[in-house]
């Protein structure tokens, strides 16, 4: 139901007369952080006196390159966007090419601005640069995201952007989508010459945070509690009949964490500060939760129940 999504959560980051090599964002934003003149990211974890931290200026020299690398194998995808936190803060590039926000283009939250990035992109390796100079408050390395019609599989560093393969039923995260958390749908047509009695539709095997279920186009309901079924009788009408569930995941793919093998339901700021430090762990090591369909869904009434192929 929207683009799919490639994190990039290791970073080279350059500042004053020092460079990190693909560093995880956290160490890298208290790199950047006392490399301007700071001890520590505030944002992190500091408390100000009214509003030293706010209003502190930097000079002119001050400032840091950060650099985020993603691979494309084969083709460069039909649409492809970068995400960036206050792409406003920032000069950015992608393969030397500058590349700036379109007002009012936005993914996730207003501050995540979206760059169309296909124009600048090729196979193989790709640079994407943000410099900030000179320095501010407000620049915080964090995660850039990548987003559009492919497919990400799992390599021996992080991942690999390559041509979207559809999905079936089974888990996202084993077809090419494992940072995936939005919607899928499933549909299929039922042919009732006439309807009698009560129709339910049923997920006898599914996995996410709730599913919506349309029949012939209208919203039916959500199937959020066991025994996730839900009635739909008022829809049914004679002859073909359409059911539509789109079973809906969570940010926890994309956003995390992903490291160190958090349990599910832990999201305290230190589970995002944990990762490997010698560079992105192979794509397979990052943690993620296997949300789909895993069985066709039925719909089912007093006579008879008619399952999908």
């Amino acid at each position: 139901m929207e683009p799919n999504v490639l994190v990039l959560d290791y970073v080279d980051v350059a500042a004053g007369d020092e460079t990190l090599k693909n560093t995880f964002i956290y160490p890298a934003q208290q790199f950047a952080f006392q490399k301007n003149g700071l001890d520590r990211n505030p944002w992190d974890s500091a408390v100000q006196f009214k509003d030293e931290f706010i209003k502190k200026e930097f000079p002119a020299g001050s400032g840091f390159k950060a650099t985020y690398r993603f691979t494309i194998e084969g083709a460069v995808p039909a649409s492809l966007f970068a995400v960036v936190e206050r792409p406003d803060l920032y000069r950015i590039t992608v393969n030397g090419q500058p590349l700036s926000t379109a007002e009012g283009s936005w993914w996730l939250d207003r501050s995540f601005g979206k760059l169309d990035i296909r124009p600048a992109t090729k196979g193989g390796e790709n640079v994407l640069e943000l410099v900030a100079s000179p320095f501010t408050i407000y620049h915080e390395i964090e995660a850039v995201y990548i987003l559009g019609d492919f497919g990400v599989k799992p390599a021996e560093a992080g991942f690999a952007i390559v041509p979207d393969a559809g999905l079936g039923l089974g888990q996202w995260n084993e077809q090419i989508h494992p940072l995936y958390g939005a919607g899928v749908a499933y549909a299929e047509s039922f042919d009732l010459p006439e309807p009698k009695g009560t129709y339910r539709v049923s997920l006898p095997s599914w996995y996410g945070s709730v599913s919506k279920v349309q029949v012939n186009g209208s919203l039916a309901g959500y199937i959020e509690v066991p025994p996730w079924e839900l009635d739909v009788t008022r829809w049914i009408r004679p002859g073909k009949n359409t059911v539509e569930v789109v079973v809906i995941g969570t940010l926890k793919n994309t956003l995390g964490p992903h490291h160190g093998n958090p349990p599910l339901g832990t999201a305290w700021p230190a589970s995002f500060h944990k990762a490997p430090a010698a560079g992105p762990p192979p794509g397979s090591g990052y943690h993620t939760v296997g949300y789909g369909l895993f069985e066709p869904f039925t719909l089912r009434n007093a006579v008879s129940q008619h399952n999908a192929p």
